[in-house]
C-alpha cells in the first residue's frame, strides 16, 4: 500500500496463527484482543510495510508463528465503531487497533467478529 493514499484506503495488516484457522477459515480470535494486549490488538500500518514483508518481520525477526497475513482497511475499522493509532515503540510500522471502552466481552466479540469477517471477504493479503 502506498503512503498517499485515502486514510480510509489504509490495510492494517494482521499475522494469523495456525491455531486461529479452523477448517480454512480465519476465526475471529485473530483480531480479538487478549486479556496481556490491554484492549490494543497489533496491526502493522501497510502505508509503511506490505503484507509480505510485515509476515517475514513477524516470523524472522520477531520469531513468532503465523500462517499468513489478513488485513482490514482503516475505513472497516472505524465502520464498526473503533479506532486504531500507531504504535512505533516495539518497531516502526506498529499499529494497534482499539477496543478499549466497549465494556463488555460480548461487544468486544463482535467487534472482532465483524474484523474477522472483512478480512476473509478480502481472503489473505499474504501466505506463504
Amino acid at each position: 500500500m502506498a503512503v498517499g493514499m485515502t486514510e480510509g484506503l489504509r490495510l492494517l495488516h494482521r499475522q494469523v496463527h495456525p491455531s486461529w484457522i479452523q477448517e480454512s477459515r480465519i476465526t475471529s480470535q485473530a483480531f480479538s484482543p487478549t486479556p496481556k494486549d490491554l484492549g490494543l490488538l497489533s496491526v502493522y500500518d501497510g502505508a509503511q510495510i506490505d503484507a509480505d514483508a510485515s509476515f517475514r518481520h513477524y516470523t524472522t525477526v520477531q520469531h513468532l508463528r503465523a500462517a499468513g497475513t489478513a488485513s482490514v482497511t482503516s475505513g472497516e475499522v472505524s465502520c464498526i465503531g473503533l479506532s486504531w493509532r500507531m504504535d512505533p515503540e516495539p518497531f516502526p510500522e506498529h499499529a494497534v487497533i482499539d477496543f478499549n471502552g466497549l465494556g463488555s466481552p460480548g461487544r468486544i466479540k463482535a467487534r472482532a467478529q465483524g474484523l474477522a469477517e472483512m478480512a476473509r471477504r478480502r481472503g489473505w493479503t499474504y501466505q506463504p
